[in-house]
């Protein structure tokens, strides 16, 4: 009954544009329909985790969760138009959703998303800070600034829309739980196999392959494709 509350409460936090503690795990029985279970999957796969508390000394902290928000742009695109190029399903995802509009879309493609996630550094014509909500979205000499608390606010506002506009249209809805499903993850044991040495010398050995092995166990994440096409 405990875990049941819990799970009612994170859905109740999410339709008030909340973010997931992480704490649910979700449950077809835990909502008042099927639809309502599926749509929350999709927000919490976009918004767990995503924001950390962060003080004006944690730069760097900063840098690696801009690198996730973009991540979580990336995802939430790919989630909206499964069958779309990146780069067009990029704009179409500002376009639509977010609360800013679409102006800057191919440069925060370009400039933000590519370039942090490839090269690890913003890219020529984007700034990108935390702790200033008054210098986002300003266009400045160094190129448009992105304060990564603000920008986590017109994430949220974002995957709100989205899930809103799937709750409306069965078709895109079936399209994006589909491409969820196949982007799942899971952790599950895998068995780690050591080859056993054959000793030459005191000092000196080889590993043949035919000599005996031993094994061990360890915990892992992996894609709940893995499991599917062993079950």
């Amino acid at each position: 009954m405990r875990q049941a509350g819990i799970e009612r409460a994170c859905y109740s936090a999410f339709s008030r544009g909340g973010v997931c503690t992480g704490v649910c795990t979700a449950r077809a029985g835990s909502y008042t329909s099927r639809m309502d279970y599926d749509l929350e999957r999709v927000r919490r796969a976009l918004l767990h985790g995503l924001r950390v508390s962060l003080g004006p000394e944690q730069g760097w902290e900063a840098f690696e969760r801009h690198q996730l928000l973009a991540i979580r742009f990336h995802r939430a695109a790919r989630l909206n138009a499964p069958s779309v190029g990146e780069r067009a399903g990029w704009r179409q995802y500002f376009d639509a959703y977010f609360p800013r509009g679409g102006e800057h879309g191919l440069l925060l493609f370009e400039r933000w998303r590519t370039t942090l996630l490839k090269d690890e550094v913003p890219g020529r014509g984007v700034a990108i800070t935390h702790g200033r909500p008054d210098a986002h979205w300003q266009m400045t000499e160094l190129g448009l600034i992105v304060n990564l608390e603000s920008m986590w606010d017109d994430f949220t506002v974002s995957v709100n829309r989205f899930v809103d506009a799937l709750a409306q249209d069965d078709s895109h809805r079936a399209l994006t739980l589909a491409a969820l499903d196949k982007t799942g993850r899971t952790i599950r044991p895998v068995t780690i196999v050591k080859p056993t040495p054959t000793i030459l010398t005191p000092n000196r050995f080889i590993i043949s392959p035919s000599v005996s092995t031993t094994s061990a166990s360890a915990t892992a994440i992996t894609t709940r494709d893995d499991v599917d096409k062993q079950s």
